[in-house]
């Protein structure tokens, strides 16, 4: 089951079966590319900053988004 906080960013699937810790990257990928600071808060209580950082090189974001990211946890070490 999906937060209300986050809903919004997974317009694709039905929320009420939605599995985050069985599909990491897809829930991951989705809110560094889309979400915002509130749904960034959620990502971090579902999966903790360090599986978040870890994720970052195999996800398929954008240049724009993987930099940022990048950057910002590189500040917040």
């Amino acid at each position: 089951m999906l937060s209300p906080r986050v809903k919004k960013y997974f317009w694709d699937i039905d929320a009420s079966k939605a599995k985050p810790k069985s599909h990491s990257k897809y829930y991951i990928s989705r809110i560094l590319e889309l979400g915002n600071e509130d749904a960034f808060n959620w990502l971090k209580s579902v999966y903790g900053v360090e599986k978040i950082r870890r994720s970052i090189p195999l996800m398929r974001l954008s240049k724009k988004s993987e930099n940022y990211w990048k950057l910002y946890f590189n500040s917040h070490e």
